[in-house]
């Protein structure tokens, strides 16, 4: 049973996450799989991380975007060029995401992706100022491209918890030449089957502290409403700046807590 304290702390962390996602649009799991890890490992066991990580994601990118599955802008070509390998290896990944953890993998490898997704975030900002106004063309070229990407995502997505938005966002801006627009759009959509794939192993497996997740989603819930309501008041450049300024910190905590036992900062 957790005291008080504890479960303040722990709905006070969805509160950010969420507003987080509200006010940009992009996943939690590069903040809250690290956070959960390091500084409530008290509360949560390591064998849960993953999993509740990745189902409160999911179920936050779904309030968070739910709006977006209505509208137009995805078009029927581009529908499940990602999700097709993501799907599939976002299973894969989460049936080993607990041997990760026992194997001590874990932590080194979730450092790399955090080190990675923060690259990723700057490199994005910086190549928005180029910003692709017209869709790619439909090709093999194209699809295997997408193929590819989505294997990556979906195979981190089920081994870390780290939630796709950041990380699709990129690479279909980046790597695939998409427009902003378009990016998220699809990133929305196959990124949240991705995710909800993960979840259902995930939950298959009993990797989930569902008290922990309802108290993320509790607090990720308002969150969302807050940052969304702050999302066309806020400079979304220097705010991404930040945010993986962030993500490359919980890069360096996770690995110090690898390599010496223990964070140089913890909550």
């Amino acid at each position: 049973m957790m005291d008080p304290i504890t479960m303040l702390g722990v709905i006070a962390l969805g509160l950010a996450v969420g507003a987080i996602v509200g006010m940009t649009s992009v996943g939690s799991g590069a903040l809250m799989t690290p956070i959960l890890l390091l500084d409530f490992g008290g509360v949560i066991g390591r064998a849960f991380v993953v999993g509740t990580a990745t189902t409160q994601g999911t179920i936050i990118k779904f309030i968070a975007s739910a709006r977006n599955y209505f509208r137009k802008g995805l078009r029927g070509e581009y529908a499940f060029m990602i999700a097709v390998t993501g799907v599939p290896l976002a299973i894969f990944g989460a049936f080993f995401s607990k041997s990760f953890i026992t194997w001590n993998l874990f932590q080194p490898l979730l450092s790399v992706v955090l080190l990675l997704v923060g690259v990723l975030i700057i490199v994005q900002l910086r190549t928005n100022r180029m910003n692709h106004t017209e869709n790619p063309k439909v090709s093999g070229r194209l699809r295997a491209k997408g193929m590819l990407v989505g294997l990556v995502v979906g195979l981190i997505a089920g081994l870390t918890g780290i939630s796709t938005g950041s990380l699709l966002v990129s690479a279909l801006i980046i790597l695939l030449k998409f427009p902003n627009r378009t990016a998220v759009n699809i990133a929305i959509f196959e990124g949240g089957l991705i995710l909800l794939a993960a979840t259902f192993a995930q939950i298959y497996l009993g990797n989930v502290d569902f008290p922990i997740t309802g108290l993320l989603v509790v607090g990720g819930i308002p969150g969302i409403l807050i940052g969304s309501h702050f999302k066309d008041r806020i400079n979304q450049r220097l705010l991404g700046y930040g945010i993986a300024g962030v993500i490359i910190i919980e890069s360096a905590r996770t690995l110090s807590s690898f390599l010496f036992g223990k964070s140089f900062f913890v909550l």
